[in-house]
């Protein structure tokens, strides 16, 4: 999604051109896929800028897919812009077979926005060029139907307060910057806290289970990498794995750690774009730009490493002669590891990055076992105290430890006999569960012997966080609250499934 996310900028530009090129102020309207390439395409040029106000915005990016009931809000948002109004769509990478699929929750926003400029590829790099070119953005014709319907919101009975104050309620979303993706908050505030807190999610829900259901065992592998689509290789993997069980196959040891290093680099690429996310909600400037470096060095060494995307070699007893370029970068994945080390001890050193993280947001160890909870949430209370700033140092611990693992496979020299895929499964039931980056993706897959799935269940790690969202921010300060929230690194459309 983020391509390899070099750094653009207008050098090709006389000095003169550059003096005069005017910033470009876009809000970025994300349905769930697009959380990496807002926080890359945030740091590539300065005459690119994020606002979070359509209003104060001359283009409106909206990232594909959306799902219908966001649609409400995808034209609330294109009517508030400033006119003239102009709007990017940014396509999937498999959006068009998306189409294909049945059962799918999905809307066709070039209906709704018949004007919008449509970009098909959605890397950094063309994105950038298009919100940098205005004059190919086509004016938008804007519509006044459709007006949102009214929310009434429970509030809480007087009685229950103490001094019975008047309460105001604020509305986060469900477009906002804490979430990855769409996720409505209503925060029932008593002056500068939170009384009270109702969650309204499903603003990314398109049916993946149900979709994979009425579809055949090779064309479900599409639907599988975007049950995450911030982490499709690990939704792959379990999907190919559940199969790979039913076939009673087992890979050779060196597929194996390809495999896992395919994984481990997704999940520390994961970790380290979330923390230029959150760094961009506390607004440390110092942090954002480490942590942009970081992510985006990764990045670019992961955009060198394979010969051919994972996706195309993490197939049903697919086995390729070599999946790894020629020159493996152990190297300078060490000295990565070794500046994100750097950098986890700088932020548990930082007394004023502490002042906002430390002490908020903490979660009980057997409260999370019991919800289900896996991944950092889950190890930063087990091993640190559980509040915000021990989930900072989970994950970069965490993004440490992946990219210093991987070493070992990708130095392997260790040849492998081909071996064709295998669609053919035959009737049983399995389970397969793979380590995301937000946790735990597990995958239940009943077959009869047929070309589809008679049964297909997804563990979602996102979706066992959103029930603990009302207790956690209850009785907290506002600003602390969006903090909480961000610090979770929820990913809405594997919540919402």
């Amino acid at each position: 999604m983020t391509g390899n996310v070099k750094p653009a900028t207008t050098k090709h530009l006389g000095w003169f051109a550059q003096l005069m090129q005017h910033p470009h102020p876009y809000f970025a309207l994300d349905g769930g896929s697009g959380a990496h390439l807002f926080a890359a395409l945030s740091r590539q040029s300065p005459y690119a800028r994020q606002v979070y106000s359509p209003r104060h915005a001359d283009l409106l990016i909206v990232v594909e897919p959306i799902s219908h009931k966001l649609v409400p809000s995808v034209q609330e948002t294109a009517r508030t812009l400033a006119r003239p109004a102009h709007v990017l769509l940014v396509g999937s990478p498999d959006r068009g077979k998306l189409d294909h699929f049945s059962g799918l929750d999905l809307a066709r926003v070039e209906d709704l926005l018949p004007d919008a400029l449509h970009l098909p590829s959605p890397t950094v790099e063309a994105v950038l060029e298009a919100v940098l070119a205005p004059e190919h953005w086509p004016e938008l014709a804007l519509s006044q139907q459709g007006e949102p319907e009214p929310i009434l919101i429970q509030l809480p009975h007087r009685q229950e307060q103490e001094i019975a104050p008047e309460l105001a309620v604020l509305s986060l979303g469900p477009i906002q910057p804490l979430t990855a993706g769409p996720l409505r908050l209503y925060l029932i505030c008593d002056g500068e806290q939170v009384f009270s807190t109702q969650v309204e999610a499903g603003y990314a829900h398109r049916g993946i289970a149900e979709a994979m259901r009425q579809t055949d065992w090779q064309q479900a592998l599409v639907l599988a990498r975007y049950l995450d689509p911030l982490a499709p290789i690990a939704s792959q993997l379990a999907y190919v794995q559940a199969i790979e069980y039913l076939q009673r196959w087992q890979p050779p040891a060196p597929l194996t750690a390809l495999r896992e290093a395919a994984v481990a680099l997704e999940r520390a690429q994961n970790h380290l774009w979330w923390l230029l996310r959150f760094a961009q909600v506390l607004t440390d400037t110092q942090l954002i730009d480490r942590a942009y470096d970081l992510a985006s060095t990764l990045a670019e060494q992961i955009a060198g490493l394979w010969c051919q995307s994972p996706s195309k070699w993490i197939l049903p007893q697919y086995v390729i002669a070599t999946a790894i370029a020629n020159t493996p970068p152990s190297a300078p994945l060490q000295q990565l590891a070794s500046r994100i080390d750097a950098l986890k001890s700088a932020v548990a050193r930082n007394r004023l990055l502490a002042l906002r993280t430390r002490g908020i947001g903490t979660l009980e160890t057997d409260r999370l076992k019991d919800a289900g909870v896996s991944g950092p949430v889950l190890l930063a209370s087990e091993r640190e105290s559980g509040d915000v700033q021990s989930r900072i140092l989970t994950r970069l611990e965490a993004a440490s430890r992946d990219t210093q693992a991987v070493t070992g496979a990708l130095e392997s020299k260790e040849r492998m006999v081909a071996h064709a895929a295998t669609w053919n499964v035959p009737a049983g039931e399995a389970h397969a569960a793979v380590e995301g980056p937000r946790g735990v993706i597990g995958l239940h897959i009943a077959s009869s012997g047929g070309e589809k799935a008679v049964n297909v269940q997804w563990q979602r790690p996102s979706a066992v966080l959103l029930p603990l969202l009302p207790q956690m921010l209850n009785d907290q300060k506002l600003a602390d609250a969006e903090v909480i929230v961000a610090s979770l690194d929820l990913a809405m459309e594997e919540a919402d499934g």
